[in-house]
């Protein structure tokens, strides 16, 4: 069942044999692994539950409730905005559906550089599997493509560019294109309308509004979450909330399950909680076309080129891609660059533009901390080589638009620049990447509570349970050593499964 802070007078104290934080990818997951096999579950949401009608198609109000600090959360220095889900299904509700796997490359990277030796291509391979079933996952027709992603695939095609239409899981889309608000249709599966459900029918319980404080451990073992009641519409606290719990399950997605931690002071033997964040920053190019494209519709994010896409068991995975994208007029104005007038004057080619984003997988780069208030403040320097596959990837896509017919090219910097040829790409290298020099976004953050077999370079062990607190797993993106896929809902998913199977498992070791 949903709970709802303000349906309850006063206090609350549950006891129970699971608690989750984190009702997202991979919240969900565990939530109906565990509700399947019989113990009892209560999830604990910060945001609120929205599906159908309640996600109103409107950009003021929905990315303020559906996003992680109203959708301002950003690096410290304010160079990249960092977009995270705030609801339930996290993540799963405001992406745009796209179901990647974890490179069978990437996981043999993982086994032999980070000692993560069971969770080989074969072993997580029906977990992949069992994920792309309960989410409906089908490719994309080339058919389905609207006018943006038609354009990128049409230049990618002329310059002879390898691409493909994406995985997704949306079922029967009707092409509003509000994917980043949610759909109000409940086409995208997303796990609030499959895994979420699965489990309350199973008695399952999730509280919404309810922030998790602190972890508490008792003799070495993950003992008590202590959490607050927040007002729906103000966010003020309104009560506490103690769940008493066998085995305790963070899934609160990087940066709030860092923060969580370390205002617990739990799990950092090691002293890398908050360290090895990974952003895999995005940037925007858009072409401005003589033809309406109408790109705001249809399915917004469809079709990638993936010719400087590079993976191996050296590096893992590198490169860059090239997603055909779009958004609705608010975020793409965020994007274009430019102000006031300059901005206006872009946004009246609106609906004849095509975009893509460039998405770049990196190295750690940044590091999670604490503010005076007990806040995560996000420190983030790109890397070199990171600017250097950026940059190239703005020139490609360049490339690709003008092959299709783009009468201008439009680049996202703060100072707009707006390309009427080839010619002019020396202005990439003249500009560089700076910070806030250029709209840059980050959607798929990892990295800050690295698992591994040795307790002093890791925070969990390969099963994703903490080293220093038994009983306590951290189960979402924060573990990955490593990039782990250009999108990471199925890989996130996928590795849930695989730890509540090895949970399940051991049930006499954390449940007797």
């Amino acid at each position: 069942m949903i709970i709802n802070p303000i349906d309850i007078d006063g206090d609350v104290t549950e006891s129970c044999d699971v608690c989750i934080i984190g009702s997202g990818s991979s919240g969900g997951v565990m939530a109906m692994e565990m509700s399947k096999a019989g113990y009892s579950v209560v999830v604990l949401e910060e945001g609120g539950n929205y599906t159908g009608y309640s996600l109103t198609q409107r950009e003021p109000e929905m990315m303020g409730e559906l996003y992680q600090q109203r959708a301002a959360r950003t690096t410290k220095d304010l160079s990249v905005a960092i977009m995270q889900g705030k609801c339930v299904g996290g993540g799963t509700v405001v992406n745009v559906a796209d179901c990647v796997r974890i490179h069978d490359e990437v996981l043999r990277k993982w086994e032999v550089e980070f000692g993560i030796t069971d969770m080989t291509p074969e072993i997580m391979k029906p977990y992949f599997e069992k994920v792309e079933k309960i989410l409906k996952v089908e490719r994309i027709k080339e058919s389905e493509l609207n006018g943006s992603n038609l354009m990128v695939k049409k230049g990618a095609e002329k310059l002879g560019y390898s691409g493909e239409t994406f995985d997704t899981n949306r079922e029967g889309c009707v092409g509003c294109g509000y994917c980043l608000l949610g759909c109000t249709y409940d086409k995208k599966q997303a796990v609030s309308l499959n895994y979420i459900p699965m489990a309350m029918k199973d008695g399952a319980k999730v509280y919404v509004y309810t922030r998790a404080e602190r972890v508490e451990e008792k003799g070495g073992k993950a003992h008590k979450v202590n959490g607050t009641f927040l007002d729906p519409i103000t966010k003020e606290e309104i009560g506490k909330i103690d769940v008493t719990a066998k085995v305790i399950l963070v899934a609160a997605n990087t940066i709030n399950t860092d923060q969580l931690l370390l205002k617990s002071g739990l799990c950092n033997s090691s002293g890398l909680v908050g360290k090895n964040l990974i952003l895999q920053p995005q940037t925007m190019v858009s072409g401005i076309f003589s033809e309406k494209l109408m790109s705001h519709r249809g399915i917004t994010q469809s079709y990638v080129c993936n010719e400087f896409e590079e993976v191996d068991e050296e590096r893992g995975l590198t490169g860059f891609r090239l997603e055909g994208s779009f958004g609705m007029p608010g975020i793409v104005s965020s994007l274009m660059g430019g102000f006031g007038l300059e901005t206006k004057e872009l946004m009246t080619s609106y609906n004849y533009l095509s975009a893509m984003m460039i998405l770049v997988p990196e190295e750690p780069s940044g590091e999670v901390k604490l503010n005076k208030y007990k806040r995560p403040e996000v420190h983030y320097e790109m890397k070199d080589d990171t600017k250097k596959r950026m940059m190239q990837g703005m020139k490609e896509g360049a490339k690709i638009l003008f092959a299709a017919g783009a009468e201008k090219v439009a680049l996202s910097y703060e100072v707009p620049a707006l390309l009427d040829d080839e010619s002019q790409l020396s202005i990439i290298d003249e500009r560089g990447i700076e910070p806030c020099g250029q709209a840059i976004m980050a959607f798929h953050i990892q990295g800050t509570c690295r698992m591994g077999p040795d307790s002093k370079t890791s925070v969990v062990d390969n099963y994703m349970e903490s080293h220093d607190v038994k009983n306590l797993f951290v189960v979402d993106a924060s573990v990955c050593p490593s990039t782990s896929s250009s999108h990471n809902m199925v890989a996130v998913m996928a590795m849930a499964h695989r730890a509540a199977d090895y949970i399940l498992t051991n049930k006499e070791k954390y449940f007797s």
